[in-house]
């Protein structure tokens, strides 16, 4: 029965996609190596759209392909209290009553156009665009062809 189980839970592991994903301690390394644009969401746990948009990529192995290839994607929850670096500089948890806001998130989105948000930046951190919102995984598979 071990065995059985074991072999069950060693199939679903090799089965299971994870996210394209990188972290932000990871990023200044992989640029250093080979710069590529950088491809941020920002969203939040509570956010019914942003799970809309997980499951889309999740179905999609040709865009987690390119998310893997051909930027740097990372993933922001703007609710995060933890401190993260990004660009040479440090971003804290900006404390609001009970709520709050990472300010990386707010530097990067304004939630009052609602998540997810999409931020493309060149290898030097610099500004190219932003979306708000629900993105077709065609779209984001054009969107990172051309880069």
């Amino acid at each position: 029965m071990k065995i059985v189980t074991s072999l069950l839970l060693f199939a679903m592991a090799i089965g299971y996609s994870q996210s394209p994903a990188i972290t932000f301690e990871a990023l200044p390394q992989k640029l250093a190596e080979k710069p590529r644009p950088i491809l941020v969401k920002v969203y939040t746990t509570w956010c019914a759209v942003c799970k809309i948009q997980d499951k889309k990529i999740e179905k999609d192995e040709a865009l987690k392909k390119l998310l893997s290839e051909k930027c740097y994607f990372l993933e922001l929850d703007a609710g995060s209290r933890k401190t993260i670096f990004f660009n040479y500089r440090e971003y804290r948890f900006l404390g609001n009553g009970t709520g709050g806001m990472q300010s990386l998130a707010a530097a990067m989105a304004n939630p009052q156009d609602g998540y997810p948000t999409w931020v493309l930046l060149d290898s030097n951190y610099r500004f190219i665009g932003n979306y708000n919102g629900l993105v077709e995984t065609e779209q984001l598979r054009e969107l990172l062809e051309q880069q």
